[in-house]
């Protein structure tokens, strides 16, 4: 997924949203796994800048006019990633965009009239699971270099009421940097909402594809394509070996998400998940019943030998560094995506999962149950945030 890719995916997701949205009749719940978490927050960071614009209607008929309503989403997409202060969320010129363009927005109410009523935030839930792109998400531009899209504000806003981020805590790979959660205090506190919802982050344990449950091939150095289709293929399938998730760490951060979602379903005539507390009562029996299924631990963490699980890795890597002429170097790009450290877990007081400890509400203990050891798992960042404690 290209940086192109995600402007495209946000405007899509947002448009979506301007068909769909009324204030004060809806709210709405964002979902997002690695890349789709940077996605939802975008889409909230343009909802803050330009809120939700209501569609534009074709005079006469009061049609909906889909083109035009479409370059409007575009264009909040761009004013979101304006470095200009006269797009900034908070400018004049913003605000008058919104109050002309779009549905209410917390935070737009008249500061001159104490008595207003606050309006609603739009969003009122929003699931995280690790976050990558702190950086960004690149996009490799021929000639230039990698492009990171980054969030302008890595703040969430108060167009989030609630939000819960899990972040992988034994991921290593450098471009999987997790893009935290934080709120502008000093924001909150001067409009007087520093009791303002809900804002959970918490650090478990597993790689980045564990917390998602993610199978995938990992024989994508130069860019995928014709040599994943190939490895892909009838012929040559067995030569690109899948990486497994530890599906007893993919429950784990599954029930987490659930028991989030339930503490904020609380309108009397609907459920955002039909039967919840059932499926939170299979999720947790089924760490327990994965834990002992062949082969449901996963593959742990396979960064230091990535290429042992494409049995022609080293011989293709070879073909194509002397077919491109790099005569045996390895490429920054390479070094770039494959490079190795330990996430550093940043607050004292942060919310680490103990899986080194007795659950009652599993009941168990994940570390046991997952496997999750010191071969399988070497990421220290737990031992080093535990050591400064």
């Amino acid at each position: 997924m290209t940086g192109q890719d995600i402007g495209q995916q946000c405007i899509t997701i947002y448009e979506y949203l301007v068909h769909n949205y009324t204030y004060p009749s809806h709210e709405i719940w964002l979902f997002g796994l690695s890349r789709g978490a940077y996605l939802a927050r975008a889409v909230a960071g343009m909802i803050n800048n330009c809120g939700i614009v209501r569609p534009l209607r074709i005079p006469g008929t009061g049609e909906i006019d889909m083109a035009q309503t479409r370059l409007l989403c575009e264009t909040v997409y761009n004013l979101y990633r304006s470095p200009y202060a006269s797009n900034a969320p908070h400018a004049p010129q913003s605000l008058r965009f919104r109050q002309t363009k779009s549905w209410p927005l917390i935070g737009d109410e008249d500061p001159q009239d104490a008595a207003a009523p606050r309006f609603h935030p739009p969003i009122r839930f929003m699931g995280l699971l690790d976050t990558v792109g702190s950086l960004g998400i690149p996009e490799y531009t021929g000639g230039v270099g990698l492009d990171w899209p980054v969030f302008y504000d890595q703040h969430v806003s108060t167009v989030v009421a609630n939000v819960h981020h899990a972040v992988s805590l034994h991921d290593r790979l450098f471009i999987f940097q997790p893009c935290l959660v934080s709120r502008d205090l000093a924001r909150h506190c001067e409009r007087d909402w520093d009791r303002f919802g809900v804002t959970r982050q918490e650090w478990l344990p597993g790689c980045h594809y564990d917390l998602g449950r993610q199978r995938f091939r990992f024989l994508r150095e130069f860019g995928g394509g014709w040599l994943e289709s190939l490895l892909a293929s009838r012929w040559f399938g067995f030569a690109s070996k899948v990486i497994e998730p530890n599906h007893v760490l993919a429950d784990l951060a599954l029930r987490w998400m659930l028991l989030a979602i339930r503490a904020h379903s609380t309108a009397p005539n609907y459920q955002v998940i039909l039967n919840i507390d059932r499926v939170i009562e299979d999720v947790t029996e089924s760490i327990h019943g994965r834990a002992w299924e062949p082969g449901r631990t996963g593959d742990g963490d396979v960064y230091g030998h990535i290429l042992s699980y494409a049995p022609f890795g080293s011989f293709i890597l070879d073909v194509v560094r002397t077919l491109r002429g790099t005569r045996g170097k390895v490429s920054a790009l390479y070094q770039l995506f494959f490079d190795l450290r330990d996430r550093l877990i940043p607050d004292d007081d942060a919310v680490v999962y103990d899986f080194y400890g007795f659950d009652e509400d599993i009941p168990g203990c994940v570390g046991d149950l997952a496997r999750v050891s010191e071969r399988r798992y070497p990421s220290r960042s737990y031992v080093k945030w535990r050591l400064r404690q």
